[in-house]
């Protein structure tokens, strides 16, 4: 089915590309779920905007306004309805679900909503995808999340990551605390309460744990909790800095920049007991945030050794710049295949976002004149980087394709700093 679609895409006289997020804006139309007579309509809603707001994060696609719907009330499935006013509007691809609320028939009758979702693509009328997705209707959004990710999957063959969970520093409480939320702002929900500074957080690599710097002793020291137990411990509280933590790929160890008397230089500690395990860098400059490559074969991180802050990549004891781009570089993350680095540089105007090849090479801009632009963060397929903006006059954080193109925005209180991807 997919080879089909990608045959009939290619042929297509509208030049067509969904290969690539932020490369072209298929139009798609997708109505809102069709329910049985006298079901309540809050599920519904719900999965649908979960579903509609995931698929115009994509980058993919060009969401088009249901006010400009010509058909109303059809049927979702094949034979149910005409293509005709879909292909009038200039719809490529066409979603159409059906809801079935707890108890009902269709749906056996339990505690559970369902939702049959089908895709076509709109010249052609070829059916791309039809499927059922079953959940509790406390998990409404989720099912949006799912449904957002079969119809990603079905027109570009790569599935999505919608529902993936974000860690961040929030003020919303009066203090800055670390919280998890949704990729599109929702589902707040705390890691820290303890009313004083709390930053940069990072999450261990099964996604069970996140470690993090508190000054709730006065003192920047780095923490690790347990997210299923609740359980925290102290693994770095050296008098000084312990701040910008990293798990190492297998999640035993975590690099930090700590300073012990003087300029902060890279640690790296055991992750369960903060036993040091050996110290990276040596004098030279200010040395902070790193973050190691996916293999585990070396680490970058920003040092002042050669004036203002850059960019390096060190593997075993040999360290080399990456940054050429402007005088200031800051805060690099590198893209799970371990191809593409992004920081964040001082240009004219403000901070912005840069990204690069891991050798520095081939570097691009990819926010400006949009007020400062900070803590990237990859998310786990590669395709898009989170982070904070203050475009809006708050700072806010904003979901972007990798090469900048296609930029939404995911929180709307403000406050909202440093995050990153599970």
């Amino acid at each position: 089915m997919l080879s089909l679609l990608f045959s009939v895409v290619v042929a297509a006289a509208q030049g067509i590309v969904i290969e690539v997020p932020g490369s072209a804006d298929v139009p798609l139309a997708a109505p809102k779920p069709q329910l049985p007579a006298g079901s309540p309509a809050k599920e519904a809603d719900m999965v649908w905007n979960a579903m509609w707001t995931d698929l115009d994060q994509s980058g993919f696609f060009r969401m088009q306004d249901p006010a400009g719907y010509l058909e109303k009330g059809k049927g979702v499935a094949p034979g149910e309805f005409d293509f005709a006013p879909w292909a009038t509007i200039k719809a490529s691809l066409l979603v159409k679900t059906r809801l079935y609320p707890a108890g009902h028939a269709s749906c056996g009758g339990g505690e559970k909503i369902c939702a049959d979702v089908y895709a076509y693509y709109v010249p052609t009328g070829e059916e791309l995808l039809s499927t059922r997705f079953k959940g509790k209707a406390s998990d409404a959004r989720h099912l949006g999340h799912g449904i957002a990710n079969a119809v990603l999957e079905a027109a570009t063959g790569t599935p999505g990551i919608f529902g993936a969970r974000l860690a961040a520093v929030g003020s919303q409480s009066g203090n800055k605390e670390i919280y998890l939320l949704d990729m599109d702002g929702m589902n707040v929900t705390s890691v820290t309460r303890n009313g004083a500074i709390n930053l940069s957080p990072a999450w261990s690599p099964d996604g069970r744990s996140i470690a993090w710097t508190s000054y709730k002793k006065a003192n920047p020291d780095l923490y690790v909790k347990d997210l299923g137990t609740g359980r925290t411990r102290v693994i770095s509280n050296v008098r000084g800095v312990n701040t910008s933590p990293a798990f190492s790929p297998d999640g035993g160890r975590v690099s930090l920049a700590r300073s012990e008397g003087g300029d902060a230089d890279i640690y790296e500690v055991n992750a369960r007991t903060g036993e040091l395990v050996r110290q990276v860098t040596r004098g030279g400059g200010i040395d902070v945030s790193p973050v190691y490559l996916p293999d585990g074969s070396g680490m970058l991180y920003a040092s002042e050794r050669g004036g203002g802050s850059q960019i390096y990549l060190q593997r075993g004891n040999d360290a080399k710049r990456v940054s050429f781009v402007g005088d200031f570089n800051i805060d690099p993350v590198v893209s799970p295949d371990g191809q593409k680095v992004a920081w964040v540089g001082r240009a004219a105007g403000g901070f912005d976002i840069f990204v690069a090849d891991i050798d520095g090479t081939n570097a691009i801009r990819i926010t400006q004149d949009t007020g400062d632009n900070e803590d990237p963060s990859w998310s786990p397929d590669g395709r898009y980087l989170v982070f904070s903006s203050t475009r809006t006059g708050r700072s806010e954080l904003w979901l972007s394709t990798s090469d900048g193109r296609h930029q939404r925005q995911i929180t709307r209180t403000g406050g909202w700093t440093q995050p990153t991807f599970r």
